[in-house]
């Protein structure tokens, strides 16, 4: 049976970076059976924030929109004050809770997060990047447009994590919206033949990452278009796991370095 954890204890908010509220319900409905976790979630306001993520400068007035509204916000999850986000290295009241940002993209707001709070915050990029280093030795990540062939190819690079990415990049062709506007069965069928011919043939992968959050819950069938034995992640699933863990060890966002709260910045919301 499902135990649910909520409040202070194991309830992880996730954060949706798409503004296409019907993203973040498609979503909920993939991972509200993963593990022993409790999902809150947050869509970024549709009023000042772009459809999609697509370039650098989409993902930082996403940032600023979702920080505007989240920074306030950030103790309704455990009932606390922000100001008592990181008093203490040794009593931290988020010390149970998470975020994952849901695009995939090496997003400002993720940094941004771990300096507000001493509760871990994962990307969507990073985490299954982490996880086919386990699984395999040639990863490839199946992504949208050709825009963010590009712009991911930079991101891991600047994430240090451009080994686990051995069989580079590729795009669908398919828009960011277009896999929620096209009928399902053709995006299933356009993902899966990029998937078999390109990544699993022409580049030999042995796991391929799905490079959006708008491809929750199509692993288990673009996987079955494949070579039998190879492996296809769903990049929030990873995410969401990896929060999992983060909690049963206790860990926590270190204040000694790089996300010490920013100068000027405080973490009382002023």
């Amino acid at each position: 049976m499902r135990q649910k954890y909520v409040c202070g204890t194991r309830e992880l908010p996730a954060t949706a970076m798409l503004t296409v509220q019907s993203f973040t319900k498609a979503m909920a409905s993939e991972l509200d059976t993963l593990s022993n976790i409790e999902l809150d979630y947050f869509t970024a306001p549709t009023s000042v924030s772009p459809l999609s993520i697509e370039g650098t400068f989409d993902s930082l007035i996403s940032a600023t929109a979702c920080l505007s509204q989240l920074k306030a916000q950030l103790g309704r999850w455990n009932g606390v004050s922000p100001r008592f986000l990181c008093a203490s290295r040794s009593l931290c009241p988020y010390a149970n809770i998470q975020f994952v940002v849901a695009c995939f993209s090496a997003h400002p707001l993720v940094n941004a997060l771990r300096e507000l709070t001493s509760a871990p915050v994962h990307g969507i990029l990073e985490a299954p990047l982490l996880f086919a280093s386990t699984l395999g030795a040639s990863v490839g990540i199946l992504t949208t447009s050709p825009r963010w062939v590009p712009l991911l190819t930079h991101d891991i690079h600047s994430l240090r994590l451009s080994s686990l990415n051995s069989c580079g990049v590729v795009s669908s062709g398919l828009s960011v919206l277009d896999l929620e506007h096209l009928p399902r069965e053709q995006v299933i069928g356009r993902l899966s033949e990029v998937a078999k011919q390109e990544l699993d043939e022409n580049r030999g992968c042995d796991v391929i990452i799905l490079g959006c959050a708008g491809m929750v819950g199509l692993d288990k069938v673009i996987e079955e278009a494949c070579t039998p034995g190879i492996t296809v992640l769903d990049p929030v699933s990873c995410a969401i796991e990896l929060c999992a863990a983060a909690v049963n060890m206790g860990a926590k966002t270190s204040k000694a370095g790089i996300y010490a709260p920013a100068s000027g910045q405080g973490l009382s919301g002023r």
